[in-house]
C-alpha cells in the first residue's frame, strides 16, 4: 500500500493486527483510522483505545470519529451529536488537535445521531463545537485539514 501511495486505514482490524501493521509502515508515513469511536468515551470491541490513538498520532496520522450511535454510546438507535464531540474531545486530550477528523461513514447503512438526517445537517456539529468554546482553527482541522494533511503525506 505504501509503495502504491495508498493510505493505510486501520479501521477494521483487531488490536494485534493494528500494531503489526504499524510495525511495517515506514515511520514517516501517516496512518489513519478513518471511522471509529474511542474506548475512553465508550468501551466497545470496535473502538480504539488511548494506546492506539497515540500510535496513530505518532505517525502524523488521523482518527475519524464515526457518527454511528452504537459506537458512540450504549444505544443502537440514536444519540445526541454531543457524543461525536465527546469522542473528538477525548482524542484531543490524548493526542492533540492535529489527530481527530470527521469519520462519518455516510453509507446509508448506519443510524445517525438524532439531530442529523443527512450531510446537510453538518452545521449542527460545527455549532456544538463552537458552543464548547473550540477555536475556529481546531474546528477547521477536524472538518478536513487534518485529513488533507494525511493524504498529502501519503501521496505528495
Amino acid at each position: 500500500m505504501v509503495e502504491k501511495k495508498i493510505m493505510v486505514d486501520l479501521s477494521h482490524i483487531n488490536k494485534k493486527g493494528f500494531f503489526e501493521a504499524l510495525d511495517i509502515v515506514p515511520k514517516n508515513i501517516p496512518v489513519a483510522v478513518t471511522h471509529t469511536g474511542v474506548s475512553g468515551v465508550y468501551e466497545i470491541w470496535r473502538n480504539i483505545d488511548d494506546e492506539q490513538i497515540k500510535a496513530i498520532a505518532n505517525t502524523g496520522g488521523t482518527v475519524g470519529v464515526i457518527y454511528c450511535p452504537r459506537f458512540l454510546t450504549n444505544t443502537s438507535t440514536t444519540c445526541s451529536v454531543d457524543k461525536i464531540i465527546d469522542h473528538f474531545a477525548h482524542i484531543i486530550k490524548v493526542a492533540g488537535e492535529d489527530v481527530p477528523t470527521l469519520g462519518s461513514d455516510y453509507d446509508g447503512l448506519i443510524n445517525l445521531p438524532r439531530e442529523f438526517k443527512d450531510i446537510t445537517y453538518q452545521p449542527i456539529l460545527v455549532q456544538k463545537m463552537l458552543d464548547r468554546g473550540w477555536s475556529d482553527e481546531r474546528i477547521k482541522k477536524i472538518l478536513g485539514l487534518n485529513f488533507l494533511r494525511v493524504i498529502k503525506g501519503v501521496a505528495p
